[in-house]
């Protein structure tokens, strides 16, 4: 694959100079949420110029209604279309959920929207606690330094190269976008990981790369045109993956014949698909052979997500074995250099 030449230019890109939008608790299409404020600091809460201040482990309630967000506070309550939440101090953190079911720490101010008879609440953070975040979600417990090194610098090429994926912020918190949870402190490896390199991205023909990773490639990673995707610049490529051949643990399904279509041609569209119909594990991986039961379809394989890029599987074996996050990119990205964000 040649050398893995690292490339120091001074880019600027989308996400240059600019925080991120990313819209959270999507999933659970919330029509109520609870704000608690830190003990470290005072948040301010804005609704259409009306300033509420919440501080001291207070918590504050919104909740969707016809006229848009009711907001209620102890014994004060108010309501407006827009909610927006900021700190006097440099940093503004908080603790967001929706009742019964999730809750997370942010740095980050708060948007908080209503659409369609539901909140969408929209935090708008710096690239590199995103970042943090995205290696702290996607990495696996015990995870080597070099790999988290590489998962972060795919995260943050994957935010710098992209454009607005969502009508009302730039990305979510799902796969569908990046995996984000809270940001971890630095003492932590994922927060290591992200300050040891950053403002550090992937390039291919001196662009950024919205670089794709899935969590095991089964053995082989694939190229977009065997997924089905578009291609638009950098074409991905088949990479062997040894250590996914050798100890990605085995999966099996069964599906009704009616899906004969949508198995046979292992797509990206055919996997979503399935996973609409069926649940979002329906077909963990592509990596897999058919075979016939009767009247339902059996599928044998191993790996899991869409096999495109680096395989975090992969990544943690090669770190295992010595490699640095330098030879693990030239890996599952031939044809690309390191480049430096400014």
């Amino acid at each position: 694959m040649g050398r893995f030449l690292i490339l120091f230019i001074a880019l600027h890109v989308a996400a240059h100079g600019k925080e991120l939008r990313i819209g959270v608790f999507g999933l659970f299409h919330p029509s109520e949420l609870v704000l608690k404020a830190t003990p470290r600091g005072t948040l301010l809460i804005d609704m259409a110029g009306t300033q509420w201040k919440l501080g001291g482990s207070q918590t504050a309630r919104f909740q969707a209604s016809r006229s848009g967000i009711l907001c209620t506070d102890g014994d004060r309550s108010g309501s407006s279309t827009l909610v927006r939440v900021s700190s006097s101090s440099v940093k503004t953190e908080f603790i967001l959920s929706v009742p019964g079911k999730i809750e997370r720490r942010f740095v980050a101010s708060l948007e908080i929207q209503v659409r369609g008879g539901e909140l969408v609440p929209v935090v708008i953070t710096d690239l590199e606690t995103a970042v943090k975040s995205v290696v702290a979600a996607e990495s696996v417990e015990g995870a080597p330094l070099e790999a988290l090194k590489a998962q972060a610098i795919a995260a943050r090429s994957f935010y710098v190269a992209s454009s607005a994926r969502h009508q009302d912020f730039q990305f979510c918190d799902t796969t569908h976008c990046q995996f984000l949870r809270e940001p971890p402190q630095e003492s932590n490896a994922a927060g290591a990981a992200t300050s040891a390199t950053k403002g550090l991205i992937l390039l291919h023909a001196g662009a950024p790369l919205a670089a794709l990773f899935s969590a095991s490639c089964g053995g082989h990673t694939r190229t977009l045109a065997e997924a089905g995707m578009a291609i638009d610049g950098y074409p991905y490529y088949a990479i062997e993956c040894r250590p996914c051949q050798q100890s990605t643990p085995h999966w099996q399904r069964s599906f009704p014949a009616e899906f004969d279509a949508l198995l046979a041609n292992p797509t990206e569209a055919h996997r979503i698909e399935l996973g609409r119909i069926l649940g979002w594990d329906a077909l963990p991986g592509y990596n897999y052979a058919l075979s016939r039961t009767g009247d339902h379809i059996v599928v044998n394989g191993r790996g899991e997500g869409h096999g495109i890029g680096l395989c975090q599987r992969g990544a943690n074996a090669m770190a295992s074995s010595g490699a640095d996050h330098r030879l693990i990119l030239n890996h599952y990205y031939p044809n690309t250099v390191i480049g430096y964000r400014e």
